[in-house]
């Protein structure tokens, strides 16, 4: 893990006077640095275009060892990038556009596909208001997900031959829609987003599923209830979860898999998902957060999407470090930050964001 010494946040009492003190003191660094050039306005060329703490280009600040560049920026076609994949040598970004994120109108999301320098090669379109994609590691398929709130969508994506299947959920119990996918030990799980609770402001229902795809449809079977008992990391005491707000998954650096529960602030890892050993922990960490990945021990970077400005960034990243961002509903928000895994606090790294959302580890080549 990177070692030098950052400002942390903690993130249950001092998170919001604590980052103020980075803003400012960063927004300090930034008015007394020189203009760099401006970036291209092209999404299909390459650019080198960087910012650290000693530049302010993007309108973002970094601490002192961290560099930012621009990998994309959005188009008058395409807007909003949310959803990140890297895959077979290609980068795919999930622009949402203007739509209803429970399906209410007939809008598009669009699928664009990249090389790795950002030159844009194609483009596909998805029904609605798209919010989680995978690429499926055996077929090299994109899975994607559309409309988390309510009326629930899913095709696959063949980049190749640009074939688009779309498939039929069944009935939500939860009420809502389905969120981001992971794919784990050759199982794939799904998000249930957006679920009602009940009289007491309790999800009662299933927060992650088992998804398997047949015959035009999504079938799905429960893996983790919203109201689960779990070990609480921080307290070493049982507790049980209220997943308000089942949102982004990823894998840690022991292969559980890990749900973020954006609006309960909190991390839920499961050992062994969708196994009769699957055991279930969690780690408070007081401040909404959204895609969170666990950086392994070899050298890589960050891809991090800000679905307001519509520009995608690389960051570099340190290896066995646990990278979250907040987005833009947070309590605190526009940030990319490190997780400190004893305490659940957070420091931030890098701010400015408009809406931070995507975001994945890629592994230098």
């Amino acid at each position: 893990m990177h070692k030098a010494t950052f400002p942390v946040i903690k993130v249950r009492a001092s998170f919001i006077t604590s980052l103020c003190c980075i803003a400012a003191a960063l927004a300090l660094i930034l008015s007394a640095c020189s203009t760099s050039s401006p970036a291209t306005t092209a999404t299909t060329s390459t650019t080198t275009n960087t910012v650290g703490s000693q530049s302010g280009v993007f309108g973002l600040a970094a601490l002192p060892g961290y560099q930012v560049s621009l990998f994309a920026r959005q188009t008058s076609a395409f807007t909003g990038p949310d959803s990140l994949v890297v895959d077979n040598g290609f980068v795919y970004i999930d622009y949402q556009n203007t739509t209803a994120k429970d399906c209410t109108d007939k809008n598009t999301s669009t699928v664009v596909q990249y090389d790795m320098h950002g030159k844009m090669l194609k483009t596909f379109t998805v029904p609605g208001h798209s919010d989680g994609m995978r690429a499926d590691p055996s077929t090299h398929l994109l899975w994607v997900t559309s409309c988390e709130d309510g009326n629930p969508k899913f095709v696959t994506i063949d980049p190749a031959s640009g074939t688009i299947t779309p498939y039929t959920f069944p009935p939500t119990p939860h009420g809502g829609g389905y969120d981001d996918l992971c794919f784990l030990n050759g199982l794939v799980f799904i998000a249930a987003s957006n679920p009602s609770v009940n009289a007491a402001g309790v999800n009662p229902f299933p927060a992650i599923d088992k998804i398997t795809l047949g015959n035009g449809k999504v079938n799905l079977t429960p893996v983790l209830m919203g109201n689960a008992t779990a070990t609480d990391l921080i307290a070493s005491a049982k507790t049980t979860l209220n997943e308000v707000d089942p949102d982004s998954m990823t894998v840690d650096s022991s292969g559980q898999l890990v749900l973020v529960n954006q609006a309960g602030s909190e991390l839920v890892f499961l050992k062994d998902p969708g196994t009769p050993q699957q055991t279930v922990s969690r780690m408070p960490v007081g401040n909404q957060l959204d895609d969170t990945v666990w950086a392994p021990s070899s050298p890589g970077r960050l891809l991090v999407s800000d679905g307001t400005t519509g520009n995608t960034y690389w960051i570099n990243a340190y290896p066995e470090t646990v990278y979250t961002q907040a987005p833009d509903d947070s309590g605190v928000v526009g940030f990319v930050g490190v997780i400190n895994m004893m305490t659940g606090f957070v420091t931030p790294v890098v701010i400015g964001f408009a809406k931070a959302t995507g975001m994945l580890f890629v592994p230098n080549s």
